[in-house]
């Protein structure tokens, strides 16, 4: 699970009823130190931590170093719960993808009895979730041959049923291979069957089958799949990636409506085949936290909703105020044109916003732009166009910032663009209940 790291915590929490979810969250207290898919960290690494600083939790955002990662507990369990209750509201499943967070904490939160099983994007972390008692885990990238047999592995050791996803005849012909060398090794040790969804282009063209313009091929593939004793054909699934790059709701809301008809045109033409699609597979967290309906479809897949971002803000698929995580950084000077802060490219990423082409917002701010990054540390400028949502315009006029605002020390937290690679720059997240730091968290890392 993620590394609950340093001081012996003694869970002075508040014992409030937060629902479901939050019961599910206070039974996760155990020791995940020996945990095999975590490093032990090193005497270096603890001192640029919080446990080589002397804090002891809960404790305040003033006493954390910089910068740090801060999770919103309450934030995320309330996106999680909000994903949850919109796929049952449209009557799907939910198979949610774990990337964004990595984390056993948050998974938990994801899912409940009837989730359709959970999606990963290393082996590390459908390792660390089948360890960790998940039992239906799609690996969410096209398979390469080397990822077969360690998939084989987790699922034999863990009892886990591992999923992959082919968009290759050749990856067929891979899992044959590894199927029938497992079938002749010593021990009487049984072959592992993998599931597998076929992954189709239904629009963001990055990943799998075009179903537009090579269809004999995409039915060609399913019927692959179907005949194969290496694995089992559970399905087709498509990510609408390119609601990114959308810039209202309207156009969110399209993108999975054209996703949703052409996914599941292409499942019943293959059931017409002869060819049993028992699972159509969609989305992306800019469709599913903007679209209210997923017709002809059996189950999405969102990921970022856990964290959101102001990514996700600019295609109206949250608000800021449903953005869970922030960076906590200092301000560590003053310029003639800027203020610096400690939060550079290795802690927010160099995602930069389409909406103003910064790299943060200051959160409670939204005049406050961290307008450039450099390793260590990022520019705050004044734009005096900060709106609502906390969206800037491309080309406002920016400044340095009121140095009352801001003395040198100051605190700040800033809304990350995209909260995947923001979280990835972490070691630790720092987990905010209220006003207080009350655990720290250790994600899972690796490829």
């Amino acid at each position: 699970m993620a590394k609950r790291v340093g001081l012996s915590l003694n869970r002075v929490l508040r014992a409030v009823p937060r629902g479901l979810i939050s019961r599910t969250v206070s039974t996760l207290s155990r020791n995940p130190t020996t945990h095999p898919s975590f490093p032990k960290m090193s005497e270096g690494e603890s001192l640029l931590t919080w446990t080589g600083a002397g804090v002891k939790l809960p404790c305040s955002l003033s006493d954390l170093p910089t910068p740090a990662l801060i999770v919103d507990e309450d934030v995320v369990i309330r996106n999680c719960e909000a994903m949850i209750s919109k796929a049952k509201a449209a009557g799907v499943k939910l198979r949610p993808h774990m990337k964004t967070h990595k984390t056993i904490e948050i998974g938990k939160m994801q899912v409940r009895e009837e989730a359709a099983g959970i999606m990963a994007s290393t082996l590390p972390e459908v390792k660390l979730f089948a360890e960790s008692g998940f039992k239906d885990i799609t690996y969410g990238v096209p398979v390469a041959a080397a990822k077969l047999k360690p998939l084989c592995e987790i699922a034999r050791a863990s009892g886990a049923q591992i999923n992959v996803m082919v968009d290759n005849p050749q990856q067929v012909e891979w899992a044959a291979e590894l199927f029938a060398t497992q079938s002749k090794g010593e021990g009487g040790s049984k072959s592992i069957v993998l599931g597998a969804f076929m992954k189709i282009d239904s629009g963001y063209h990055r990943a799998g089958v075009d179903i537009f313009k090579d269809r004999p091929a995409a039915i060609d593939l399913a019927r692959a799949l179907h005949n194969s004793s290496a694995l089992t054909f559970l399905g087709v699934y498509s990510h609408s990636g390119h609601s990114y790059n959308a810039r209202t709701r309207e156009a969110v809301v399209k993108i999975n409506d054209d996703e949703c008809e052409a996914a599941a045109a292409f499942a019943k033409e293959l059931e017409a085949a002869g060819i049993p699609c028992p699972t159509i597979s969609v989305g992306s967290t800019p469709t599913c936290g903007a679209a209210a309906a997923f017709p002809g479809v059996t189950e999405i897949h969102p990921g970022n909703y856990v964290f959101f971002d102001r990514q996700q803000s600019g295609t109206g698929a949250c608000s800021h105020g449903d953005i869970a995580v922030t960076v906590l950084s200092r301000v560590i000077g003053h310029y003639n044109d800027h203020f610096l802060c400690d939060a550079g490219s290795l802690a927010m990423s160099k995602d930069s916003a389409p909406q103003d082409g910064g790299f943060g917002t200051v959160q409670g701010r939204p005049d406050l732009l961290l307008a450039a990054v450099s390793q260590e540390s990022g520019k705050i400028v004044a734009t005096g166009t900060g709106s609502a949502d906390g969206n800037l315009k491309v080309g406002a006029k920016r400044a340095r910032p009121p140095e009352a605002d801001l003395p040198l020390g100051s605190l700040v937290r800033i809304l990350p663009n995209h909260s995947c690679l923001t979280a990835a720059c972490h070691p630790l997240y720092y987990i905010l209940r209220g006003d207080k730091i009350v655990d720290v968290w250790r994600p899972c890392r690796g490829f």
